[in-house]
């Protein structure tokens, strides 16, 4: 005769593989929770390098722009130097002009 095996051992052996899975299962979701902690310490970090990014761009459009009206200022500085220049040299030419008009005339 055939033996038929014990409901006990099919039944002991369905609850282990039961509980293997249910081990699979809470290690999967505990794994899952740890994940999800990362996640969210990565996405506090993203909106932090955000900011600083914001504010490291913002510096560089004020400094570029201060830069510029900077420029602009030394050049028209300059070109009120060249002017003064141009009208220190005219009143000098004219002064000597004049002197040799008169000497030139006198004589």
């Amino acid at each position: 005769m055939t033996e038929i095996p014990s409901r006990d051992t099919q039944l002991d052996r369905v609850e282990g593989k039961l509980d293997q899975v249910l081990d699979r299962l809470t290690r999967m979701e505990e794994r899952q929770a740890s994940q999800g902690a990362q996640l969210d310490s990565h996405a506090m970090q993203l909106a932090d390098h955000s900011q600083r990014l914001r504010e490291v761009e913002l510096a560089h459009a004020v400094s570029k722009a201060t830069t510029t009206q900077q420029g602009q200022r030394l050049f028209g500085r300059w070109a009120a130097v060249g002017a003064v220049g141009l009208v220190v040299i005219g009143t000098v030419g004219s002064v000597i002009g004049k002197l040799l008009t008169d000497m030139l005339g006198g004589s």
